[in-house]
């Protein structure tokens, strides 16, 4: 497909068109090694798709690039018309990131952690205490609030640093692997999440290799190889896809999502 168009605006000017996430030639060099080719791409506002592909295909790259943890080497990133690259103290607000790597505090207990987080995202500290509390009873973690990360598992890990999310409201959530180390109940509770950011407005991308869950549950996909997109399938996503020399074809009669 040609490369999209991209809808640059001021930071707080409001506008219905504007694309949650778009790329141009964005590319992203490590040693002189491409993790990200060339990728354009465009989701809508409000859409959750999720990106597929082997490890090392640039999934994780293109979401610490979108959460301002990266610089672009080459081309273009946009979370709602803002570059990420050139402005990201307006945009960092606006985004939440699940890294596969929690981030969390040993040391700290459940509410702590979740509460020093809430400090650093500025939320006023009258407020702190009960969002600490709403976002702990949402991922099922009210029982440990005073309990050591220490002795969490990892599934329980991958509670908290969900319910670190819920204590904002981002424009644009970022999970990497968000459905790894859980349960049948945790990955319900992912899927439950991910509904409710959808029907919030608020734009979702999902790195994943539960392509199956992913494509069933989610508007749309986009599946990396070697830093290029090499796939785009359901609703609320475009990309110009690459071809990739020597790579075994990929197939397109994946389930869409379930809103196209």
């Amino acid at each position: 497909m040609p490369p999209t168009t991209i809808h640059v605006r001021p930071p707080g000017v409001p506008d219905e068109t504007t694309p949650g996430v778009a790329t141009r030639d964005l590319a992203r060099l490590f040693r002189r090694s491409p993790a990200l080719a060339g990728v354009t791409l465009e989701v809508e506002a409000g859409r959750a798709v999720a990106l597929l592909g082997p490890n090392g295909a640039g999934k994780t790259t293109l979401l610490r690039i979108l959460a301002t943890a990266l610089r672009p080497s080459f081309g273009t990133a946009l979370v709602d018309g803002i570059d990420v690259a050139t402005q990201p103290d307006a945009i960092r607000p606006r985004i939440a990131l699940l890294p596969h790597a929690t981030g969390l505090y040993d040391d700290l207990t459940a509410a702590e952690n979740l509460a020093f987080a809430a400090s650093l995202m500025g939320i006023p500290s009258p407020e702190r205490a009960d969002r600490v509390a709403s976002a702990l009873d949402r991922v099922g973690l009210t029982g440990e609030r005073n309990d050591r990360v220490s002795r969490f598992s990892a599934g329980m890990r991958r509670r908290l640093a969900l319910g670190r999310i819920l204590l904002g409201h981002p424009r644009l959530v970022l999970l990497d692997e968000p459905y790894a180390a859980l349960d049948a109940e945790g990955m319900a509770l992912v899927d439950v999440l991910l509904e409710d950011w959808r029907g919030s407005g608020t734009t979702v991308l999902v790195a994943t290799h539960a392509e199956e869950r992913a494509v069933t549950r989610l508007d749309g996909w986009i599946r990396l190889e070697h830093g290029l997109v090499v796939e785009v399938g359901g609703g609320g996503v475009t990309g110009r896809v690459a071809s990739v020399p020597g790579a075994a074809p990929v197939g397109t009669a994946m389930p869409a999502g379930s809103r196209s």
